[in-house]
């Protein structure tokens, strides 16, 4: 089974993380320096296996029969899913027929608070809620429940304003995930529930990264990169380390004074090994994709709407993996309008 690997993406000038265990936010803003909070929707679709001529659909749609429920049943290998008892023993199931209408589904919806206690230095924090769901060989499940909890910080190395004919700015963070989200829960029929498929992921995971700006004038590039080392559950589960990239190109089409509109194309790239459990990498667990899409920020006064449309460019495949058929994002942030700070500077560098 393919599910998408946990690692962190980063909100572009914002330095916002989020799991990509259910997708990946990206947004752009010209407010500096200012605290804010936020709610966010991440939405990702996997559906359709490779070399079956099966159709990869954004939003599943409902077959009724064999005629367009077409199975994939011509290979000898295994697919991966966990599965454990009381014992906690993990278990890897056997080929079985894949369907047009299989299908797996992550969404999350996150509250996410930003403070800044200098005008260089931000803390973060992150509380998601994980809404999950699939259908394998017509047998569906779903959970829903508080994610793990995210902290981490960032320094403006080079902290220009948006505001100026010339732009440019570098930041760099650190930060770790604490498990405090379900990763044990279970079925009808008393079985644990696919390790990817839970809330949470039962470790301690840390993060680095590092994002760069610049603009001149109207046109602006954005490069982020971020590295992430996981930790193993109770069930001696982890998922490898891993690495995501990011670039945007922004134009800033319209900049009034109380509303700004910055329409962007956005590129995303993330690797990792996959899972491993007992230390042991699983088969057909990689993931290995890049990504592409348009993205549209808009600024009304201290608010902000983003949102953004990413469809797959490369995807390694596995023939008893969904692919992934697109994601969508979109979030509404408030920024304060922040004019002191805990600790004040020596210059107005």
């Amino acid at each position: 089974m393919k599910s998408t690997i946990t690692l962190i993406c980063v909100i572009i000038t914002n330095t916002l993380f989020s799991c990509d265990f259910c997708g990946c936010f990206m947004g752009i803003t010209p407010y500096d320096n200012q605290s804010n909070i936020s709610v966010l929707y991440r939405y990702k679709m996997y559906n359709g296996y490779t070399n079956s001529g099966q159709h990869h659909n954004l939003f599943q749609r409902s077959f009724t029969s064999n005629t367009n429920n077409t199975a994939l049943t011509n290979s000898n290998g295994n697919y991966y899913t966990s599965k454990h008892g009381s014992s906690g023993t993990t278990t890897i199931s056997a080929k079985a027929p894949r369907l047009q209408s299989d299908f797996e589904l992550y969404t999350t919806a996150e509250v996410r608070g930003k403070f800044f206690i200098h005008q260089r230095f931000e803390l973060n924090a992150i509380i998601p809620f994980v809404m999950n769901s699939n259908s394998m060989n017509e047998k569906k499940e779903k959970i829903a429940g508080i994610g793990d909890l995210t902290f981490f910080t960032a320094f403006h190395v080079v902290n220009k304003t948006m505001t100026e004919k010339f732009q440019h700015r570098l930041i760099f963070g650190a930060g770790f995930k604490l498990p405090i989200g379900d990763y044990y829960a279970k079925n009808n029929e008393g079985e644990r529930i696919d390790f990817l498929m839970q809330p949470g992921t039962g470790s301690i995971d840390y993060m680095v990264y590092g994002n760069y700006v610049i603009g001149y004038k109207k046109l602006g590039l954005s490069l982020n990169s971020t590295y992430k080392l996981n930790g193993d559950n109770y069930y001696h589960e982890r998922i490898g380390n891993g690495t995501t990239n990011y670039i945007n190109i922004f134009y800033k089409f319209r900049q009034e004074k109380d509303f700004k509109i910055f329409p962007s194309i956005q590129g995303y790239y993330e690797y990792s090994k996959g899972v491993y459990i007992n230390n042991l990498l699983q088969e057909s667990t990689e993931m290995n994709i890049a990504t592409g899409g348009l993205g549209l920020d808009i600024f009304y006064k201290q608010l902000l709407i983003n949102t953004s449309f990413h469809i797959p460019f490369y995807e390694k495949k596995f023939e008893y993996n969904p692919m992934l058929a697109g994601k969508f994002m979109v979030g509404l942030t408030y920024n304060f309008n922040q004019k002191k700070y805990l600790f004040k500077s020596r210059t107005n560098a």
